[in-house]
């Protein structure tokens, strides 16, 4: 008798995105660059209350390599960094910072080639579409940190493929100018502008706006889901992905290990960190919703695998011996469980 079944398949981060050189490079770099915001602005560094809940209750945690404060508030069980660098800091960081251009040309050259990540986004959003959405005569699409519009382009091209492209219209804002000057596809309509600028000034309203991990790096994450709240139609679908700070490769490596994907905190890019259960709690406190709330990430086993030794002191390091067969049941079973570092959300207005 033969054997039909079928394992779930194995990702592996590194052969999908970028070698083990090129994640320690972008790795160092971020450290170098965090160091030198933390040096030149610490001093306009500001104390807050927790951005998810909003209360003035929390508890110090391990700083982020021995620099910037970090803190578990007592309500939501949120971590975020505190005192919270300040918008000087930020646009200083985001504009004159190496590791920004480092990663946008990773990035590109991803759309280029193919990426599992980029795909499986546009696969879930026309399935999206398609279900809630089909009935409208006109769906207006935005993107929220769109950058050059890779993905943007990606989602038209999957539209077309499913016929829908004739129902919808994109549009895309980032606030950084550098990247929209390389709009990778002219028919799409990019700005350069903040959300909540954009939500003051614009009568438009849209049937779907999306977001991919862009609250974690916000000071501001609650005025972000007010302003993104204005710009919806009533029964409008709001979707984003994030970071899980309790997802299986956050929990295993902590913020001060090396790990080739930045989730979790890592000021001054991550600000604060979400986890299943505050997700829903910030939904509701924003106006939502919460239709749909996953973790479908392919990479936290294959993550922890290539940076915890097998004769480290890790209570994980028993991963790095697996199989790929092992891993990817091993991955299959935190998808499942919503145990992965990367969650996905969709909130109706």
């Amino acid at each position: 008798m033969k054997n039909n079944i079928t394992f779930p398949p194995y990702f592996s981060f590194i052969k999908q995105n970028r070698t083990i050189e090129q994640a320690l490079a972008i790795f160092n770099q971020r450290l170098q660059d965090a160091e030198t915001v933390f040096k030149k602005y610490s001093h306009e560094f500001e104390n807050r209350n927790c951005p998810i809940c909003g209360a003035d209750d929390y508890y110090s945690l391990e700083p982020f390599h021995k620099t910037y404060g970090v803190v578990k508030c007592h309500q939501c069980t949120s971590v975020y960094v505190n005192p919270c660098p300040s918008y000087d800091a930020l646009n200083y960081y985001y504009n004159e910072c190496k590791c920004n251009d480092m990663y946008a040309g990773l990035l590109r050259s991803r759309c280029k080639t193919g990426s599992i990540v980029l795909s499986d986004r546009a696969t879930f959003l026309i399935e999206l579409i398609r279900k809630q959405l089909i009935k409208k005569k006109h769906i207006k699409i935005l993107e929220i940190g769109c950058s050059s519009g890779a993905f943007l382009s990606e989602l038209k091209i999957g539209l077309a493929e499913q016929e829908l492209l004739n129902n919808c219209s994109l549009s895309g804002i980032d606030i950084d100018s550098s990247a929209i000057e390389k709009n990778v596809d002219r028919d799409l309509s990019l700005h350069t502008v903040s959300i909540e600028d954009f939500a003051k000034t614009t009568n438009e309203k849209f049937d779907l706006i999306i977001h991919f991990e862009v609250v974690e790096h916000l000071r501001d994450p609650f005025a972000f889901m007010l302003s993104v709240h204005k710009l919806l139609l009533d029964d409008g679908l709001h979707h984003f992905c994030t970071p899980n700070m309790l997802g299986f490769d956050n929990v295993a490596i902590g913020y001060n290990g090396f790990r080739p994907l930045a989730h979790g905190i890592f000021p001054p890019m991550h600000l604060h960190s979400f986890t299943t259960q505050n997700i829903i709690h910030f939904s509701i406190r924003s106006g939502f919703k919460v239709a749909q709330l996953d973790t479908p990430g392919n990479f936290d086993v294959d993550i922890v695998a290539n940076a915890i030794d097998g004769n480290s002191s890790n209570q994980f390091s028993f991963i790095s011996e697996f199989t790929e067969k092992q891993l990817g049941i091993f991955q299959h079973w935190l998808k499942l469980l919503s145990a992965s570092s990367h969650m996905r959300c969709t909130l109706l207005k």
